[in-house]
């Protein structure tokens, strides 16, 4: 949008204003670059619920979290109505003095939930998890990665339930198919991505209300290759990870 040129002649011999350039999300500047600004206060999103409107789909208020590391970064998240009737919800990474280094942009469909931050693969930075969509059970999340140089990328879209590191390296997905069968999705981060590795398939077994079993199987997503193993091998490997035998050992724990 063009902005007049104003000129005091009294005050200054000559001036002349230009517009501002838009915000170039994809040149993310290095921690320290960014102009601080001045910002109305945020309350803390883990203090405030979103809204069902029924038609009007979902309201989720502005908020601000602190990321639990040694990084001294902050984000805020602000929404606004989509063409298409998803929520646009902007994030902007913060650093101390209110100096926005980075913004996300993501589309939220049906999900009461809202960014949260945790460190999921155990490197000592929080990363971010952005909900984009929530089903029955399941939660479909942008998984944002901080990097050492504080900038934030996305490593992929995983459904499920939770997100678990595994002692043996992986990122474990676990997330439920129905109210007898569950899976473990495996993966491993190899540069800015997650990769899928193997999914392992839990099938319950019951007489009546009672639990009498559950199936373990185990399927290659691309990765099982690779780890040199006969396919029983594998099974037997990946159903002993600790992520799925735990949910073994709580189904069949079930009366």
């Amino acid at each position: 949008m063009n902005l007049r040129t104003v000129c005091f002649a009294a005050m200054l011999a000559a001036a002349a204003c230009s517009p501002a350039p838009e915000t170039d999300t994809t040149a993310v500047p290095a921690v320290g670059d960014g102009a601080a600004a001045k910002r109305l206060p945020l309350p803390d999103c883990g203090e405030v619920e979103a809204t069902e409107l029924g038609a009007e789909g979902v309201k989720h208020p502005d908020c601000r979290l602190m990321l639990p590391d040694q990084s001294g970064l902050a984000i805020e998240a602000r929404y606004s109505a989509a063409e298409d009737d998803s929520t646009e919800v902007k994030i902007q990474v913060v650093q101390p003095g209110d100096a926005t280094i980075q913004e996300i942009v993501e589309r939220m469909g049906a999900t009461m939930g809202g960014p949260s931050v945790e460190d999921f693969d155990k490197d000592g930075k929080a990363d971010i998890r952005v909900p984009l969509e929530t089903y029955t059970a399941n939660t479909t999340w942008a998984l944002w990665r901080q990097m050492d140089s504080n900038r934030f990328v996305r490593v992929g879209e995983p459904t499920g339930v939770s997100l678990v590191k595994t002692e043996s390296g992986y990122i474990a997905v676990q997330g439920r198919g129905s109210a007898a069968d569950y899976y473990v999705e495996f993966h491993k981060l190899e540069g800015d991505a997650l990769v899928p590795v193997a999914t392992v398939n839990l099938a319950v077994q019951t007489e009546g209300e009672k639990v009498i079993g559950v199936d373990c199987t185990l399927a290659d997503d691309g990765g099982l290759a690779a780890l040199g193993k006969t396919p029983e091998e594998l099974r037997v490997s990946f159903c002993a990870e600790p992520t799925v035998d735990g949910l073994i050992k709580d189904f069949t724990a079930k009366p």
